[in-house]
């Protein structure tokens, strides 16, 4: 039986434009060897997710951006919901179960049993797929490595090191009621973001109606382990909604200070301008308190002449 790493790497090799790596977990060892089989001059697309349960649990590895750095035509991205293994060379691809692991490709004596299945690139499905794929991806930076590592960190002790994490899925049949808001355009919805937490834990009598449909609302999207103490909590928010594109737009926005007109209006110009009841004042209004509650240290808010002026810290990641 040809094993799905002899597969992959068939793939590499015949790849002469453009090749494209989804895959939820991708180990270094693994992706290293894959990258050592694709000729030069190639462009290389490489899309996983970073969850910090995930990263301690030891099922994917943040060193893989310093292997990307090092390719010369090469990219990360991030999507958090990410779920499909996927890959694709010029127009061959192969489609099934098997992450970027050593276990899953079969290289160990211990391997998983997969199946990589080859398909032509020129199905529609397969073209919807990859334009849906990036539409909610992030391009992974220096700044977001260096905050999903610290994230990590501060977390290594506080999450166990296991990979059987309960996700939290209290009260979905309440959330299936609220509009349909997607990766690609979301934005957070409730208004004070200290009452998040509490949703999380379950203690919605505590909050008012329109705080705990949209608490729900923001955390039927947002992917979260069970059981994290509040700080925990706050690390873990902070490092996720980086991830979202258009919260990653305004951040590399915020590089240099600006005025609440500016943003507004970067807002406006963005997907998330697609949301029923979207109001750009609003959004940026609570956006700025998510980003100050969740990331104290990485922003600033200053009001000189009467006018709010925000930005990134000269000392933030």
């Amino acid at each position: 039986m040809l094993l799905p790493g002899d597969q992959l790497e068939e793939l590499c090799s015949q790849a002469r434009n453009e090749i494209i790596f989804v895959a939820p977990f991708i180990k270094a060892s693994a992706l290293e060897r894959l990258l050592s089989k694709i000729p030069d001059a190639t462009n290389l697309s490489c899309v996983t997710r970073w969850r910090p349960e995930e990263i301690i649990a030891g099922v994917s590895d943040l060193d893989v951006w310093h292997l990307i750095m090092r390719c010369q035509n090469a990219s990360l991205w991030l999507r958090p919901d990410l779920h499909a293994k996927y890959y694709r060379s010029d127009q061959n691809c192969l489609v099934g179960s098997a992450n970027i692991t050593s276990t899953a490709l079969g290289w160990l004596s211990q391997a998983n049993l997969e199946l990589l299945v080859p398909l032509s690139a020129q199905k529609p499905q397969l073209k919807q797929f990859e334009s849906e794929l990036f539409l909610g991806s992030v391009r992974v930076s220096q700044t977001i490595f260096e905050q999903m590592k610290q994230t990590v960190e501060l977390l290594q002790e506080q999450l166990p090191k296991t990979r059987d994490f309960e996700v939290v899925t209290k009260l979905d049949l309440e959330v299936e009621a609220f509009s349909i808001v997607t990766v690609d355009t979301w934005l957070p919805a409730l208004r004070n973001p200290e009452d998040l937490y509490l949703a999380y834990c379950g203690r919605l009598e505590e909050l008012s109606r329109a705080s705990r449909q949209t608490a729900l609302q923001d955390l039927s999207l947002l992917t979260l382990p069970a059981g994290l103490s509040k700080s925990a909590f706050q690390v873990y928010i902070g490092s996720l909604i980086l991830q979202m594109p258009v919260v990653n737009r305004v951040d590399e926005f915020l590089e240099i200070p600006q005025r609440f007109g500016a943003v507004k209006n970067l807002l406006t110009s963005l997907p998330c301008n697609q949301n029923l009841e979207f109001d750009a004042a609003h959004a940026w209004q609570t956006l700025m308190r998510w980003f100050l509650y969740f990331m104290p240290s990485r922003y600033t808010l200053s009001v000189p002449n009467h006018s709010e002026v925000f930005g990134r810290s000269r000392t933030s990641i």
